[in-house]
């Protein structure tokens, strides 16, 4: 009777990555119906899968701040004088010097103008941009 050695048995499937290249991190996000079904959608589109086409947008695109550095500086300080514009319209009113009024409004709106930009709707709440 002879006896047989065995050959090493392989493995099947795809080789191993090397473990720099493993993905070990999940990032949870929730979504309504309408925005999964959407990015489904657009995944299918696009030949990947869910989590490669979402992995795709967050790498490839770029967060654009809503505000420079000097529209926040004006914005730190016009949220600081908000009770003094409204003090200083007060006073013109009761003296009667409309125009100034008129003046310290529209100013009034150019900085509200600046606020919204703080906390813009949901639809536009960040501007993204490819690099």
């Amino acid at each position: 009777m002879t006896t047989m050695s065995k050959s090493p048995t392989r493995k099947g499937g795809r080789p191993s990555k090397p473990t720099d290249e493993k993905r070990t991190h999940v990032v949870t996000i929730k979504l309504t119906d309408a925005e999964h079904a959407d990015l489904k959608k657009r995944s299918k589109a696009a030949g990947v899968k869910l989590a490669e086409y979402v992995r795709h947008g967050a790498f490839r695109l770029t967060i654009v701040s809503r505000l420079t550095e000097i529209e926040k500086e004006i914005a730190r300080g016009i949220l600081n004088l908000s009770s003094d514009f409204n003090q200083a319209m007060t006073c013109f009113h009761q003296l009667k010097l409309r125009s100034a009024a008129n003046k310290l409004a529209a100013v009034v709106d150019w900085m509200f103008d600046i606020l919204k930009k703080l906390r813009p709707n949901k639809e536009t709440d960040y501007v993204c941009k490819n690099p």
